[in-house]
């Protein structure tokens, strides 16, 4: 449940999918480290061109930013099928019916559904394991010779993929724009924290407010967070934000509170699978701490929203127009900060994650179940993954 996986333009998830459905179909054929490598890049890659090219936002009769009615990260499932259909040595044709045959297992888009009522129950909007399944079973459905249409995500106007799938426009163009010359995969963001990508740069500043001001705590008499407009429009998102005073104290649900996320922090409770440990979330410190903590939109965000979808650049995009500000008051007085960008996002070369940190990172998630020494033996296996001849001799190290 631990919500720390990688995040495409600060909304999109794509990075375990093409990974798994690879995997299993490598570890089924015996293939190499060098082709899982290309195979996750070609599943992602598709998932990148879809993102990238939808319009998720609209703007509303007011001049404000409104989210889709319907959204959903279904696409996953095609860009399983591609990435297991690479290592299955698909043809043209039999890829064409393996994104079909995945097209047709897409899950009803949920994101809105998920975002705008509540409670929630132990899933979240959409199942990443059912579309790396979905999509590694599209892949042998194909090469087993089954037929699937070959034309999912053609234009058929009204009658699309896209806009069966919820989507206010796709652009067709921008789809084949830069091919085989740049890879989304390099724009993925790495995740910082274990929480909602949204709530990561108010952290941050928290953090730097604390240190910087020696701030304990209990020196903290209110926190307002100024979030993007699909948070403070949310329903569920206002509702977590009281963490004391929500009923259902899971790893689900605290992953969207900012009043936990937010108390996490300010008590230093370790960067990992420590935030969603039982303990941890029924802290009544940190709920107490969470009481102080009000969120509520940032118009700055917004307006930047609003301007983007006017200026005719990628659509999918539209989620890297971040804007927060953080007031925190406190005995010591009133500080406030402001961030333009969220630390981790590949993209951007000053604020992405080094090779040091991602170790780090990888040793804070299995620390509970490995030992220091096969940690470092598995670090150096992973980034020496294009050596394996045979992916089972890389994925033996993990059993």
């Amino acid at each position: 449940f631990i919500d720390f996986d990688e995040t495409l333009y600060n909304y999109y998830h794509v990075g375990g999918v093409p990974l798994f459905s690879a995997l299993h179909a490598a570890e089924k054929t015996g293939a190499s480290g060098k082709d899982l490598i290309v195979a996750v890049a070609l599943g992602y890659e598709f998932a990148y061109r879809f993102c990238k090219n939808y319009a998720l936002l609209t703007i509303n009769e007011k001049g404000g930013a409104d989210i889709a009615k319907s959204s959903g990260f279904g696409f996953n499932s095609i860009a399983g099928a591609v990435a297991a259909g690479k290592i299955l040595k698909l043809d043209t044709e039999g890829i064409q019916n393996a994104l079909g045959i995945a097209g047709y297992y897409v899950p009803v888009p949920l994101i809105s559904k998920w975002l705008y009522t509540k409670p929630l129950g132990i899933q979240k909007y959409q199942d990443m394991g059912w579309f790396a399944f979905s999509g590694l079973l599209a892949a042998l459905f194909a090469k087993a010779g089954y037929d699937g249409d070959r034309h999912i995500v053609d234009d058929f106007g009204e009658y699309s993929f896209w806009k069966a799938f919820g989507m206010l426009q796709f652009d067709f163009d921008g789809i084949t724009e830069g091919l085989g010359k740049t890879w989304g995969i390099m724009e993925m963001g790495i995740k910082t924290y274990p929480c909602c990508r949204w709530f990561h740069t108010p952290i941050y500043m928290l953090k730097t407010i604390m240190k910087k001001r020696s701030l304990k705590p209990d020196d903290i008499k209110a926190i307002t967070v100024k979030l993007h407009p699909a948070v403070a429009k949310s329903e569920l998102f206002q509702s977590l934000s009281k963490w004391d005073a929500w009923p259902m104290k899971d790893a689900v649900h605290s992953q969207y509170s900012a009043g936990y996320c937010l108390a996490c922090a300010a008590y230093g409770v370790p960067v990992g699978p420590q935030w969603q440990l039982p303990e941890t979330l029924t802290n009544p410190q940190l709920a107490g701490f969470s009481k102080k903590v009000s969120s509520v939109m940032d118009e700055k965000c917004e307006q930047k929203m609003v301007a983007y979808l006017k200026s005719g650049q990628p659509k999918g995009k539209l989620m890297t127009q971040v804007h927060y500000t953080l007031e925190v008051v406190s005995s010591k007085g009133t500080f406030t900060d402001t961030g333009e960008y969220i630390y981790g996002d590949t993209y951007d070369p000053k604020h992405c994650f080094n090779r040091n940190e991602l170790k780090d990172k990888f040793r804070a998630n299995s620390s509970a179940v490995l030992s220091g020494k096969r940690m470092d033996q598995m670090i150096r296996a992973i980034y020496d993954i294009d050596s394996y001849s045979s992916i089972t001799d890389f994925t033996a190290l993990f059993e």
